[in-house]
């Protein structure tokens, strides 16, 4: 845990400096719960027209955002009881909107947004670099704004590309034979 923890600091210091006005607010939106529902709802209808997969690669998508934010917030988080970088050293951390309530690993930003991508990279692979970039872009704002440590944001990842991954597994076993 030592490694890891001169990792998240050394990151965190790197990453957290809010400031840049223009920065802030880009920073700010691909932390918006509200902003990433409205692109995932916008990718669900994307999939239902263009994608091979129609309706079953729309529905998909909303199983594996669901899905991943329940195993994050809802079994990951109370187990491991990290607290955010910003309760723990509001000194040093800067969290220009706010530091956010619960607790902090993983990510669930990060894992839904992995889960999301995975299916969305099942379903439109020519797309998938745009949920790819979508990815990498909340998760850095989250490290950014000081609401997460370097190391929550790679275990949503990997956490939401596991659901999204399963849930592709479990369909094409179900419905793709």
């Amino acid at each position: 845990m030592l490694v890891s923890a001169d990792i998240d600091i050394e990151l965190l210091s790197f990453l957290n400096r809010p400031g840049t006005p223009w920065l802030d607010s880009v920073m700010g939106a691909a932390s918006n719960r509200g902003v990433l529902l409205a692109i995932a709802a916008l990718a669900a209808i994307y999939l239902w027209l263009k994608s091979p997969h129609r309706a079953l690669a729309a529905v998909l998508l909303w199983a594996a955002i669901g899905g991943a934010d329940l195993i994050s917030v809802r079994v990951v988080k109370p187990q491991v009881a990290r607290p955010r970088p910003c309760s723990t050293d509001p000194v040093h951390v800067a969290y220009p909107l706010g530091c956010g309530s619960g607790l902090s690993f993983p990510s669930s930003h990060a894992s839904d947004t992995a889960a999301a991508a995975a299916v969305f990279g099942w379903a439109a692979p020519r797309l998938s670099p745009i949920g790819v970039a979508l990815v990498v872009l909340v998760g850095v704002s989250r490290v950014y704004l000081g609401v997460h440590w370097p190391t929550d944001v790679l275990a949503g990842w990997a956490l939401g590309a596991a659901v999204g991954t399963l849930l592709i597994v479990i369909a094409r076993l179900r419905y793709l034979r």
